[in-house]
């Protein structure tokens, strides 16, 4: 038995940094209970010592005839794309960017398959957003809209305080029955088609307006005395609200009724993304093309993807650091993918084998170390040798 203390767990974006690993011969467990976090280092901790540097059509290859392959497909590429980052660091997302800028590829945060869900609404209109230690001492109400982060982010409740203090209000949006719903205080229920025209007429109330939405009005009203009894409210989103079509809209309608709501109180929104790496790759597309979300740059200049239909002639994909499903014909990344590639390259985890840095869900930037050694290159050190040759 082996034991580690403290670290860092990348298993989800709240980067807890409390974490004792315990490593055991066939299992890993963590300290304080996650299964999110256990599930997380055991598929890296635990990773079969037989695993290839890199294949090639599904054959182990050596790693040099790999990165020759790989460059040979992206640089004879018409229309590439680089995606996924579920759990990349802030390195890799800087290098894939600059790979991106000159094979001018879109690269996207967003999964690409199923329908398209808008324009990204930050880019359109800004948030107001705040630290989890902000939300934690300030925040009196805090509305989790369609998430289950009892599942999906274990520790966020007790890290943002909400508890059994009866001071703090936990109101969740959302129709199923979920470990989170079971610990709310307040709950509203309607059809996730319905969020939308929520949204709309929870700004309308707050106006002094009348809705058409009769049925949603006691639940909506109920919710909008709770705001404005306290200072301070918290709104957690995520992939619940802004996946599938129109998703980016209902996403908008938040953060433009966090506006209003703000004339009266602070209120703030915390994002809760399905993957660890991608508030930190979101960020660094910020950073490098002034756009988050989707970037396209295939025009010479960075251009925000906002086309209802963006990815239609893409003739090649690099899937950095996991993501979701779909077909990918470079995969760089520590885990083997789950179909079928031309070329996999394999690379050290970060935050078990190999250091580098990582965006919590709120922005903040934390230190991932390695925990073991291993030979394989991290992902930024391979798109950057990937970069050195396309240009040749």
């Amino acid at each position: 038995m082996a034991e580690v203390r403290p670290v860092i767990c990348a298993g989800c974006g709240l980067l807890c940094d409390d974490v004792v690993v315990v490593r055991e011969p066939e299992a890993v467990h963590v300290e304080p209970p996650c299964h999110v976090g256990a599930e997380w280092f055991s598929a890296r901790m635990l990773r079969s010592a037989d695993t290839p540097a890199a294949t090639i059509n599904g054959r182990p290859a050596d790693l040099d005839a790999a990165v020759t392959r790989a460059a040979g497909l992206l640089r004879e590429a018409r229309r590439p794309l680089i995606r996924g980052f579920d759990h990349a660091t802030v390195e890799d997302a800087r290098a894939a960017c600059a790979l991106a800028d000159r094979l001018g590829a879109v690269i996207t945060i967003d999964g690409v398959d199923g329908q398209w869900p808008g324009a990204p609404a930050v880019p359109l209109r800004g948030a107001s957003t705040a630290t989890l230690g902000e939300i934690r001492d300030r925040s009196r109400v805090l509305v989790v809209w369609r998430e289950d982060p009892e599942r999906t982010h274990p520790r966020l409740l007790e890290r943002l305080g909400f508890g059994d203090d009866a001071r703090r209000t936990l109101v969740v949006v959302d129709d199923r029955d979920t470990a989170t719903t079971a610990r709310a205080q307040m709950r509203l229920r309607w059809a996730p088609g319905r969020d939308l025209e929520g949204l709309v007429a929870l700004h309308a109330l707050q106006r002094g307006l009348p809705v058409d939405a009769e049925e949603l009005e006691t639940q909506l009203r109920g919710l909008l005395d709770r705001v404005r009894s306290v200072p301070h409210v918290a709104f957690a989103h995520g992939a619940g609200l802004a996946a599938g079509a129109g998703g980016q809209r209902r996403v908008l309608a938040l953060h433009e009724l966090v506006r209003a709501l703000s004339r009266e109180r602070h209120v703030v929104t915390l994002g809760l993304p399905r993957a660890t790496g991608h508030r930190g790759a979101d960020d660094v597309l910020a950073w490098q093309s002034g756009y988050s979300g989707g970037v396209d740059f295939a025009g010479g200049h960075p251009e925000l993807v906002t086309a209802t239909r963006p990815l239609d002639d893409v003739d090649v994909t690099l899937l950095v650091e996991g993501g979701s499903a779909g077909a990918a014909d470079v995969v760089v990344g520590c885990l083997p993918p789950g179909s079928d590639v031309e070329v996999w390259i394999r690379t050290g985890a970060a935050g078990v084998e190999a250091s580098g840095t990582a965006h919590r869900l709120d922005g903040v930037p934390l230190t991932l170390q390695a925990l073991q050694g291993d030979d394989a290159p991290t992902a930024a050190a391979l798109l950057t040798r990937l970069l050195a040759e396309v240009v040749q």
